[in-house]
Formats: C-alpha cells, structure tokens, sequence
C-alpha cells in the first residue's frame, strides 16, 4: 500500500509541476503578446511604458498594426500615443506613414515632435518636403525633430536647410542640431562610398 501511495503522489506532483510549467510558458506568451504589450503603453508606472515599447521594438513589424491603432486613438493618453508613434518609427512601419503624416500636421507638439522622428526613421525619403515645408513656423521641439529626421533622410532641400540653420541660424540647440545632423549624413555617405569599393 505504501508504494502505491508513493506512485500516486508522485503522479500528482509531476501533474503539478506540468500544469506549473505551462502556465508559466502561457504567462510568458500573453506578457510578451504585442496586444498586451500596447495595453502596457498606458501603465501609470514608467517603466512599464518603457519595457513594453522596448518589447514592441524588439518584435518588430508584428507590433505595427496595434502600436498604430494606439498611436491614432484619440481617447489614449499623450504619453501612450506618443510611445505608440516612437515604437513604429523604430520598427520601420511604412504602412503607418499617411496616419504619421497627419499626427506630424496635428495641433499636438508632442505627438509632432514624436511623428516627425518616426517619419525619418522609416528613411523614405518622399515624406522630407512636409517636413521641410513645417519647418519654419514649427515651435522649437517640432524644429529638433525635423532636424533629426533630416539627417536620416538625406535629400537636397533638406540638406539646404540644414547648413542654413547649421551656419545662420540664431539658437545655439538647432545649430548644433543641424550641424550634428549634415556630420550623419557625411557619415552615411562616407560608408556607403567604402562599401562601393
């Protein structure tokens, strides 16, 4: 009888651990699912929204689709639509570029300033006139951003207007900003001319 009792303890406890382990490995699942991780976007605690927009950018295009259904919420929090919009500029969602567009045209400048950048980390190119157009009426934060995005996105116009502000502009931070971003574009052009070789 006692071996018997031992089998059947043995049986329940591996059954228990089994049952541990899965729900552990379904835990893992859902807590690195991008539908939950778009939710952590509108934690109240910091590092929550920053672990969760690290894991949507860690996975990519597969976080797109739901980082822009936030991004372009109107009943979200700033904060949360704006780490929306930082995660698809670093993931490279192209399909998100006319919403991007309209964020960058909107009346928020948070969520301009984080547009604009997103738009220059995707690298096309075919979006630098909008910026470059905003550019002179936009306040200072918006400036930054179409700075940044410029220096990603290497076109003439914006070239133009980064050695003028780089050379006459009159606040020292876009100065600096620009001058940074024409020494990114030099890079940039640096390496692709030693890879042509």
């Amino acid at each position: 009888m006692t071996g018997e009792k031992t089998g059947r303890v043995l049986v329940i406890v591996g059954w228990a651990f089994g049952l541990c382990f899965v729900a552990v490995i379904a835990a893992a699942i859902y807590l690195t699912s991008p539908g939950f991780l778009v939710k952590m976007l509108s934690s109240d605690d910091v590092r929550h929204r920053r672990w969760a927009a690290d894991e949507l950018v860690r996975q990519g295009e597969g976080a797109g689709k739901r980082s822009l259904a936030l991004a372009t919420d109107t009943r979200a929090d700033a904060e949360a639509r704006r780490l929306a919009v930082f995660v698809l500029g670093e993931i490279g969602y192209r399909e998100s570029t006319p919403e991007l567009l309209a964020l960058f045209r909107g009346g928020d400048p948070v969520l301009r300033e984080q547009s604009a950048y997103a738009l220059g980390r995707m690298g096309d190119a075919a979006v630098a006139p909008e910026l470059i157009g905003a550019y002179e009426g936009a306040p200072k934060g918006v400036k930054m951003k179409i700075i940044a995005a410029l220096g990603e996105l290497p076109t003439e116009r914006g070239i133009s207007l980064l050695k003028r502000e780089s050379e006459a502009g009159t606040d020292d931070t876009l100065k600096d900003a620009a001058a940074y971003a024409l020494k990114k574009i030099a890079e940039k052009e640096k390496e692709k001319g030693a890879g042509a070789r």
